[in-house]
């Protein structure tokens, strides 16, 4: 009957059923509410935790790279391997390696590296975020030109033979017609709005037929204007949307991700927006990505030749911190933005909240935001075994 039981533990992101509880129990791979029964026949481990606090594993819902390695450059099961590692130390159990626009081949690289994976690792994977080719050139951000375009019948069709190894796709209106988003989400693929000059309208239109998401809110988009609101006056017109946003103190200013909490909360999740320097022991002055030279700067961040930002060096805990003490964010609400927002966007079941039932992917850290334990599907490891 054996079960791994936390105890004395302050439990954030729960059901109504382990409100006020402090102690949480793991078995079978499932979160279960304490029972004493659990404790009669002795096979079952104890873990006292004086207080530490107890969430559900981050989903990191946009990762470039980490730990050296970029999924652009090399989507294989080997770096999906490397990357899966370094995110779990850091707390995140669930993450979504992030493909830029680039040549088919490299897609259908990706495609089948994560079909791979994802039989490896249930639940740890929920498949790739296609970010691009159907995007502004406009907006591309650090993404190698030549490669952004329009989307037609033979992409459709591609697109829905390999809709199992997608996650969700990041595309802009004005380059995919409406009836091939209608056809994209009636086959079950996520699409969200990023990368795009679009108008009111168009970001309007996209979202009745079904769109509910916008990517890294702020950056890879045309601003809002008194005459023209565009994709951002789109999602906080809407009460459904979710968005997005990078908490690194570079790809939006805390002021605004204050006033986003107030007005859309429940439905802002954070995304690291990692890139290979992410958890490397000594940053390079530069590297590479599909072809394209990034530079370190200790001031601006990880930017490209024409100074715009490419992404970060920094992990969903790191995001947590900075929302905690630089946006006006309680911890609880904080954590929301890395668990259970993300979990609604994409529509993962038994994830992003502790409940009984649900998926036993855990993580424990103290006042300082230190991680002691991460528990991934139901197995605990602590932090000398993590690091």
């Amino acid at each position: 009957m054996g079960a791994t039981i936390l105890r004395n533990a302050t439990l954030h992101i729960t059901s109504e059923e382990f409100e006020g509880e402090d102690c949480l129990a793991v078995q079978d791979h499932r979160i279960i509410p304490m029972d004493p029964i659990l404790l009669e026949d002795g096979t079952s481990e104890e873990i006292e935790l004086n207080g530490m606090h107890v969430c559900p594993g981050f989903i990191d819902l946009l990762v470039n790279g980490c730990c050296g390695v970029t999924f652009g450059n090399d989507p294989s099961v080997e770096t999906l391997e490397q990357m899966r590692r370094w995110e779990t130390i850091h707390g995140t159990t669930t993450f979504v390696p992030t493909l830029i626009s680039g040549p088919r081949e490299l897609m259908t690289r990706a495609l089948s590296s994560v079909s791979e994976f994802k039989e490896k690792h249930p639940g740890v994977c929920p498949g790739v975020h296609l970010e691009g080719p159907f995007i502004n050139s406009l907006h591309k951000g650090f993404q190698p030109s030549g490669f952004m375009r329009s989307l037609n019948d033979g992409d459709l069709e591609y697109l829905k033979e390999n809709r199992d190894a997608i996650a969700y796709m990041t595309i802009a209106p004005e380059c995919v017609k409406p009836k091939y988003i209608i056809d994209l989400l009636s086959s079950r693929i996520k699409l969200s709005l990023g990368h795009t000059a679009c108008t009111f309208y168009e970001a309007n239109s996209a979202f009745k037929a079904g769109v509910n998401s916008v990517t890294h809110l702020y950056n890879g988009m045309k601003g809002m204007q008194g005459r023209e609101p565009g994709v951002i006056g789109a999602l906080l017109s809407s009460d459904h949307v979710f968005a997005s946003i990078i908490p690194d103190g570079r790809h939006v200013h805390p002021a605004i991700i204050k006033f986003l909490n107030r007005i859309i909360g429940d439905r802002l999740y954070l995304v690291s927006d990692s890139q290979a320097i992410a958890g490397m022991q000594k940053s390079p002055g530069s590297f590479q990505i599909s072809g394209n030279e990034l530079f370190v700067d200790p001031r601006r961040g990880i930017i490209d030749a024409k100074g715009s930002l490419a992404g970060t060096d920094i992990c969903m805990m790191d995001g947590v911190r900075y929302l905690v003490e630089n946006c006006g964010y309680s911890l609880d609400d904080a954590l929301a933005a890395a668990t259970i927002i993300p979990a609604s966007f994409l529509g993962l079941k038994d994830m992003g909240r502790i409940e009984g039932g649900y998926l036993a992917d855990l993580i424990v850290f103290d006042d300082d935001f230190k991680i002691r334990y991460v528990i991934q599907n139901g197995f605990l490891k602590n932090s000398s075994e993590l690091f």
